[in-house]
């Protein structure tokens, strides 16, 4: 269709809405999960980069890439190359996005495994086609970097400490890394937690040079109904403390929930957390 006086060339490729379509040329959203990217896709998107587009790629705040600037007479062949290393086009549209996880136990301060728990989800409903976008943040500790609350379903790590005081030696780094002041030493240069101040965060018990405090429960934190872009919202809490292993069931229960009652204009988590209304979403969703 040709444009009208003063039309841009601009917008989403009908029916491949990860091709991006801008002023004749073309930019490729490619979708990961938790950000991983191994050896050889990084060799195939450097190539891409160099003989198809302009040897530039942006990452994405959502752990995307985004390869720009493709002429459409390469397009094809740009498209085949990701193939050939397991990547492809996505999070786009109504669907499952990519999924956006922090390095979890790959990083010193966290407890859970949250590359893991992404791509189990990725593997179970990434892309799964849905009435809006579902879009879901994995974060490893109780200080969420990656914002897991503003996403429509956020995952936020927790680990309750437990000290062995046989095998503490009193030598306070606990206190000094806590940054909620939540742990001090008793007179017998014990520590002592504040459960009240603590953040259940599981940086003592990653640091602990003497492995003196461990997780007495491990969980996660489940916000419903975030949203990123503006107005910005915090997602309502769904859950506490969801084991590992409840996780999958219960974002598969969330998803299936959203694909029977979601209404016409309810493209996102949001709108129908605050027309049921969180209370009623825990007695229908909660895994005991």
């Amino acid at each position: 269709m040709p444009l009208r006086p003063g039309q841009r060339d601009i917008g989403e490729v009908e029916g491949k809405p990860f091709l991006i379509k801008r002023n004749g040329k073309y930019g490729i959203k490619v979708r990961l999960c938790a950000g991983m990217l191994n050896s050889n896709q990084l060799e195939a998107l450097k190539e891409i980069t160099e003989n198809y587009g302009i040897k530039e790629l942006h990452l994405t705040v959502r752990q995307e890439v985004l390869i720009p600037k493709i002429k459409e007479e390469y397009l094809e062949d740009a498209l085949k190359k990701l193939e050939t290393v397991g990547l492809k086009g996505g999070s786009a549209g109504g669907r499952v996005r990519n999924i956006v996880a922090c390095a979890g136990g790959r990083y010193k301060n966290c407890v859970h495994d949250t590359v893991g728990i992404a791509k189990q989800l990725d593997e179970k409903y990434g892309e799964m086609e849905l009435p809006g976008a579902i879009k879901i943040g994995i974060s490893g500790c109780g200080y969420p970097c990656n914002r897991p609350q503003f996403e429509d379903i956020g995952l936020i790590g927790r680990a309750k400490p437990i000290v062995d005081e046989e095998k503490c030696d009193g030598c306070g780094f606990c206190v000094e890394l806590c940054l909620m002041k939540a742990v001090k030493l008793d007179e017998d240069k014990k520590p002592v937690i504040n459960r009240e101040k603590c953040k259940m965060c599981g940086r003592c018990i990653q640091n602990c040079p003497k492995f003196a405090i461990s997780p007495e429960i491990k969980g996660f934190t489940v916000t419903l109904g975030g949203k990123g872009t503006w107005p910005a919202f915090k997602g309502d809490t769904l859950a506490e403390m969801v084991k590992d292993e409840h996780i999958v069931p219960l974002i598969g229960k969330i998803i299936d929930y959203f694909k029977k009652n979601a209404q016409p204009g309810e493209g996102r988590l949001r709108p129908l957390v605050k027309r049921i209304g969180i209370e009623k979403l825990k007695e229908e969703l909660i895994i005991e």
